[in-house]
């Protein structure tokens, strides 16, 4: 209903949008604003002139209070708000909005057409935009989105991890209970996947859903619900992540089964991550390989945002592992693993930081199906250091693990036992007890 009334409102406005998403359409106005922003410094863009047509002002409006339902709906479509709020903005003039535009165009040039740096650069311009209209009360909500989609593939995850954490006060002085409830569901998003403090963030889990409940955001609780679920199984709870006054659904299962059938693609893609990275935790392969063979990879494809980012690396460990033992499905399994190594190359050379211990993992897994066990191995210590140097412990006891099974199909006790006691130790220490009792049983 809200997509019907914006289209309805923009052709009003003269602002006709078509919903159309063909790449053969998309790609190419994206190249032409980025070919229109090429001709501007940083400061020949902050002189433009303040915007004074008002319909294309409440056009301006209207493009950027239907950003957030496209995100969830229609991704596909941000880069046509995006293109449409940039040509205004360079050809009428600033306002306020502009700067969620250029956020908008930012997001998109690094998820279509790969220019992460370009992105990081004009990204940076936004909070300027918005000092320039003395929209001060816009900053906390600017910072959000800036360190929630883009800014963390340039810089150390766990920094845009604390951003977010003091996000949610700030957006909340400023009475913005939506968007200060999104802070905090990617804070504790984010805390998990940089490996944090399970502990802690069962608690945030916790009292967030409580948060939401109480300030009736029913959709928001029904995703923090999905991440407090995956680190219930870490920790060896036996909560119930959906028992919360007003749901009605009795488990994931069932919320799963609701998105599928109404469309909501995008939401039901996190369920699946979240899936697929408890899984390769807790080694049960198969079960994630199922939970990617479902995964809406046409929606995911291309997205910057964390848990998609996160999901390109561990489908690359499960389809090597796939290819390893499903045989007969080998090539497709190893189609998908070489396409990670790719992705985490090229993130590797924007962030060190977060990417490299991951990008050398995927390499070390390569090597094994190849049955190079001796540069696999390399490779396996490799990241095993980068992912304690950069404080993924998380991934550093993942590391170790795997390395590991590499040493017992060698039939090198002595060193597999070795392996697994350090990754017992990284995963008593992100505190996952759950994750810790399982694997000691089998």
């Amino acid at each position: 209903k809200a997509f019907d009334k914006f289209f309805e409102v923009m052709k009003q406005l003269g602002e006709e949008l078509s919903p159309n998403v063909d790449p053969s359409i998309i790609f190419p106005a994206m190249y032409a604003t980025k070919n229109d922003l090429s001709k501007y410094s940083t400061k020949d863009l902050m002189n433009i002139p303040k915007m004074t047509d008002k319909r294309k002002q409440w056009a301006m409006t209207f493009m950027d209070s239907i950003i957030p339902c496209v995100f969830v709906i229609s991704p596909l479509f941000l880069p046509t708000i995006a293109n449409r709020m940039m040509s205004l903005s360079l050809r009428y003039g600033l306002t306020k909005e502009s700067a969620f535009g250029l956020y908008s165009y930012c997001y998109c040039l690094g998820c279509m057409l790969q220019d992460i740096d370009e992105g990081y650069h004009w990204i940076k311009v936004t909070r300027l935009m918005l000092e320039r209209f003395n929209a001060t009360e816009l900053c906390p909500k600017l910072k959000l989105v800036q360190y929630s989609f883009l800014i963390y593939m340039k810089e150390p995850l766990q920094s845009a991890t604390n951003v977010l954490f003091h996000c949610r006060e700030d957006i909340m002085m400023v009475g913005d209970v939506e968007y200060a409830i999104l802070s905090a569901h990617f804070h504790c998003q984010f805390a998990v996947l940089s490996g944090a403090s399970l502990s802690n963030a069962e608690k945030e889990c916790d009292s967030l859903s409580m948060e939401m409940f109480r300030l009736k955001q029913t959709q928001s609780i029904l995703e923090n619900a999905s991440i407090h679920h995956m680190v219930l199984q870490l920790i060896g709870s036996d909560k119930d992540p959906f028992a919360i006054p007003g749901i009605t659904y009795k488990d994931e299962d069932e919320v799963l089964d609701h998105l599928e059938s109404s469309g909501n693609v995008v939401f039901a893609n996190s369920i699946y991550i979240h899936r697929v990275v408890t899984a390769c935790f807790f080694r049960r392969y198969e079960y994630a390989a199922d939970m990617i063979e479902k995964y809406h990879s046409e929606v995911g494809k291309g997205s910057l945002v964390l848990s998609a980012v996160m999901y390109a690396f561990y489908e690359g460990l499960v389809a090597f592992r796939m290819a390893r033992s499903r045989p007969n499905d080998e090539k497709k399994w190893l189609v998908k693993g070489e396409s990670a190594i790719q992705r985490y190359e090229t993130w590797t050379t924007h962030s060190e930081w977060n990417f490299e211990n991951k990008f050398l993992l995927l390499e070390a897994e390569s090597l094994f199906s190849q049955g190079n066990y001796d540069s696999a191995e390399k490779k396996y210590i490799a990241s095993i250091e980068s992912a304690r140097r950069h404080k993924f412990i998380h991934e550093q006891g993942l590391a170790l693990d795997l390395l590991a099974s590499l040493y017992k199909l060698r039939g090198d006790s002595d060193k597999e036992t070795e392996c697994l006691e350090g990754a017992y130790g990284c995963y008593e220490t992100w505190g996952a007890h759950g994750l810790l009792s399982h694997i000691r049983d089998e």
